[in-house]
């Protein structure tokens, strides 16, 4: 015997156990159970019990998939428009063969080799405008720049009196 099963057998023996002492103190250990579970699984220390499906209702299970199937079938044939293939296909299922499915499509080795050279292209124009906006940043960077004339003394300026103009840089001749 396995050690698993000798395991549930103890398990199912104390909650017998358990059911005679309550039976016997009249109190009720079941507690509240579930609907549709059975009474013996809200025992404390119970194993599960496991539940099994009548015949009946697997098949009716069974029937109700079978209908889901043929209705998703019957809405892709009509979504499919009839062609040769499919009329083959039809052909195979209905013998019970299986439709041998579609060889799968790959690249010739030239087409490859242009997609392989259009890529490596974009790639080397989006190096070029990295590294021309990296040196256009170390060239900024380099550059003097302004500094921007302040607001408050191009405002003060403004409400100050006016200057009068400066005397000329030539020098005045004497007269002889």
């Amino acid at each position: 015997m396995n050690i698993q099963d000798i395991v549930v057998e103890i398990d199912a023996e104390i909650s017998r156990l358990q059911q005679v002492k309550a039976l016997l103190t009249g109190t009720s250990t079941t507690g509240t159970r579930k609907a549709g579970r059975p009474t013996n699984t809200s025992l404390p220390g119970n194993v599960r019990a496991r539940r099994t499906l009548s015949t009946e209702g697997r098949e009716k299970i069974a029937a109700a998939q079978r209908a889901r199937w043929a209705k998703s079938k019957k809405a892709a044939k009509k979504a499919a428009p009839s062609t040769p293939a499919a009329s083959t296909a039809k052909k195979a299922s209905a013998v019970g063969l299986r439709a041998k499915s579609k060889k799968k499509r790959s690249l010739s080795a030239g087409a490859r080799a242009k997609i392989a050279a259009a890529q490596k292209a974009r790639w080397a124009k989006v190096r070029k405008a990295a590294k021309k906006a990296s040196t256009a940043k170390v060239a900024k960077k380099s550059a003097p720049t302004k500094k921007a004339v302040p607001a408050t003394r191009t405002s003060a300026s403004k409400t100050k009196a006016p200057v009068a103009p400066a005397t000329p840089a030539t020098p005045v001749k004497a007269a002889s």
